[in-house]
């Protein structure tokens, strides 16, 4: 069973990923702030992380940085509201996979990339998923 740490500081749309995830047949790992992610990161070596911008006390790009310079094998998918040209270069420059911006992308769309970065191969999303 592949393992995705899911890195937002927005409660609902972490449960939501998480709720999306679980169903699909993954093992989640959510985290809501920079700290938590590096010690579920480095502790648990996930498949993938789903990594928002936005996050305390740090932002997402700085998180990955650090994250870089001991773990550089863990494919991110970035999901955020930002979408901007600097955001996105920087992310490219981190090794950032994909970068979905969070009001434009399915549940679907979400569960084939995921599929596309893990070994795993789940099922469709649930009927009536919530988009994340």
């Amino acid at each position: 069973m592949s393992t995705i740490l899911i890195v937002d500081d927005h409660a609902p749309t972490r449960r939501s990923l998480c709720k999306l995830l679980k169903g699909a047949g993954y093992h989640v790992l959510p985290a809501s702030d920079a700290f938590e992610a590096m010690a579920a990161a480095k502790k648990l070596n996930p498949d993938l992380i789903l990594l928002d911008v936005m996050i305390p006390p740090m932002d997402g790009l700085t998180f990955l940085m650090l994250l870089r310079e001991d773990m550089n094998n863990i494919p991110v998918i970035l999901l955020t509201g930002l979408n901007d040209a600097q955001t996105l270069a920087r992310a490219r420059e981190l090794g950032v996979k994909e970068y979905l911006i969070k009001a434009e992308y399915t549940p679907g769309q979400l569960l084939e990339l995921v599929r596309k970065y893990t070994s795993q191969v789940a099922g469709p999303a649930p009927q009536g998923a919530p988009n994340a």
